[in-house]
């Protein structure tokens, strides 16, 4: 047999494109082909790292962000004349066309700022339009000045969601949103739903981490083009607004929408009640390749935001505009497509009743909005212009957790023959590893015990990862791979000479660990990368009153941990 050639970074760029892209019948098999073909062609520990582009987790030190950045100071030692002239000879571009030494007068100041100018509009072009490919071909046809212009929003690329922060309660947000008008929306608890029309009528919904849930949905595709778009068109206010923003091309009343992009939320629906069903319910629905005739758990669609019209980008319109205009352009269809129930008060009587509202409507509170200062839609950022009110933010953490299962221990009496406790961790996301905060065995029912045991079972390892963060007084019995999103409700969030979350943030020398750890449900609509992150503790952690009230925070008995 011959030796296969050597791989080159673009042929396995190019073949995992193809593999990405295969659909239809057999593509599994296909697939698999495929990747055949590339592992026989490795060498040395390049299988290693196939294996891991493939999963998705090169675990190599580099986050996203430390990408962006080392792409746009590559741009800013770059002379572009030098490359627009090697690319006109037909020439491949090589890395000597870097210029480590080219500087800007001014000094080291100047070279910082002009560097920080550079990866900011990279950083910026990369929100908007999340493709290396049209970045980097954008950065070689026209340097750096205009990436964030010619790379932005499209129909068919989805974007980042905006997240919002989690509040105490309604004088917590008074006091946050003291000067600004703000909106109180409910909390639909459901699976968020980006909804695409692209110009050639395809309908295409993603998640919030932008996978492409089409095929999940096909009552929300097929309700969208039979019944929303026929009636969906530029009345003579959206006109006018969206003339007010400065659209130069002028528009006709009457002009039927074309390509748009919703923000909303899709949650299960009982057509004969006429209410929203729990998120267990719609949890039960299969992921993909549904047919329509199958669908036993029935959806509607709750829009919150417009993002994109017939080729005009709003998200840097304030949230006041980008609603207005939904509720112009869009019909409702009850119980198929609506618009979010909302509430323009600051009057704390109205916004608890309103948050009690929501409650019995099967919601999970409120999201607080600012609706002219500040209120742009800030894409992939978890922004404090959106503050989220649930009623068990009321009590205890101002938040509930996303964590991720990392072990199983063996339970006793009734509890023998499966796990009877779980080993739970967050998630670092700048060393790409997993920092344990809890152990947890409250809140689970028997059946969801034995439910959990029989997941867990088949993703058993010998032993941790090396990516996973823990005390030896606090090893499992069975260690799993981190595959499980946990979302958890805690009394508070303590320093802990046990847990490893958020080490050396609040204490040197300890972490954090959640204080009467509870279950509240699986998210399945989380990858584990996704999980609440070390950061996002040690903030909550600040927040609590004990702590701001506090300079010193009492260490506290292990056993609460359990």
């Amino acid at each position: 047999m011959f030796k296969p050639k050597s791989l080159t970074l673009r042929q396995v760029f190019g073949r995992l494109k193809e593999i990405a892209l295969l659909t239809g019948n057999a593509a599994q098999t296909k697939k698999v082909k495929l990747i055949q073909t590339l592992l026989v062609a490795c060498r040395e520990c390049e299988a290693k790292y196939l294996i891991r582009c493939l999963q998705g987790k090169l675990r190599i030190g580099l986050a996203e962000q430390s990408v962006l950045a080392a792409l746009g100071q590559a741009v800013a030692m770059t002379s572009f004349h030098s490359i627009q002239a090697v690319l006109a000879d037909g020439q491949p571009l090589s890395v000597d066309l870097l210029d480590t030494s080219r500087k800007p007068i001014g000094g080291p100041d100047a070279w910082k700022r002009h560097c920080d100018e550079v990866i900011g509009r990279v950083k910026q072009a990369y929100a908007q339009c999340p493709n290396y490919e049209k970045i980097v071909e954008s950065l070689l046809e026209d340097g750096p000045d205009n990436v964030h212009k010619r790379c932005c929003i499209s129909p068919g690329i989805p974007l980042r969601p905006m997240l919002a922060h989690p509040t105490h309660g309604v004088t917590e947000v008074l006091k946050r949103f003291d000067q600004a008008d703000f909106t109180c929306e409910f909390k639909y608890d459901g699976e968020r739903a980006q909804i695409h029309l692209l110009a050639d009528s395809t309908v295409r919904v993603y998640s919030r981490n932008q996978e492409n849930n089409t095929s999940k949905y096909p009552d929300i595709v097929n309700s969208l083009v039979a019944n929303v778009l026929k009636g969906a068109k530029l009345t003579a206010e959206a006109c006018k607004l969206l003339d007010s923003i400065g659209e130069s091309t002028p528009l006709i009343e009457g002009t039927p929408v074309t390509t748009f992009i919703l923000d909303s939320e899709a949650v299960a629906w009982d057509r004969v009640a006429e209410q929203i069903l729990p998120f267990q319910v719609l949890s039960t629905r299969k992921r993909k390749d549904v047919q329509e005739g199958d669908v036993k758990v029935c959806v509607c669609v709750y829009a919150f935001d417009l993002l994109y019209l017939n080729g005009i980008p709003l998200t840097e319109q304030p949230l006041r505009q980008r609603r207005e205009l939904l509720r112009l352009v869009f019909p409702t269809i009850p119980g198929q497509f609506m618009f979010a129930n909302s509430l323009d008060s600051s009057d704390t009587e109205e916004i608890i009743k309103f948050m009690d509202e929501s409650i019995k409507g099967n919601c999970e509170g409120l999201m607080v909005k600012t609706l002219d200062h500040d209120a742009t839609y800030e894409i992939a950022k978890r922004s404090r212009n959106w503050l989220k009110l649930k009623k068990d933010y009321l009590e205890g953490v101002g938040d509930t957790l996303d964590l991720v299962v990392i072990g199983g221990f063996h339970g006793s009496g009734k509890r023998t023959g499966r796990y009877g406790g779980f080993l739970l961790a967050c998630y670092n996301p700048d060393d790409e590893e997993y920092q344990t905060i809890c152990k947890i065995g409250t809140g689970l029912k028997d059946e969801d015990l034995a439910k959990h045991s029989d997941f867990l079972k088949n993703y058993i390892i010998p032993s941790a990862k090396t990516y996973y963060q823990y005390t030896k007084s606090l090893e499992p019995d069975h260690w799993f791979e981190p595959i499980q999103v946990w979302e958890i409700k805690a009394a508070d969030i303590s320093i802990s000479p046990a847990h490893k979350a958020a080490a050396g943030m609040a204490d040197p020398e300890k972490g954090l660990s959640l204080r009467f750890p509870r279950f509240l449900r699986v998210r399945d609509d989380k990858r584990p990368e996704e999980a609440t992150t070390s950061a996002q503790v040690y903030d909550m952690y600040c927040n609590q009153e004990q702590v701001k009230n506090s300079d010193k925070q009492e260490e506290i008995n292990e056993e609460d941990f359990y």
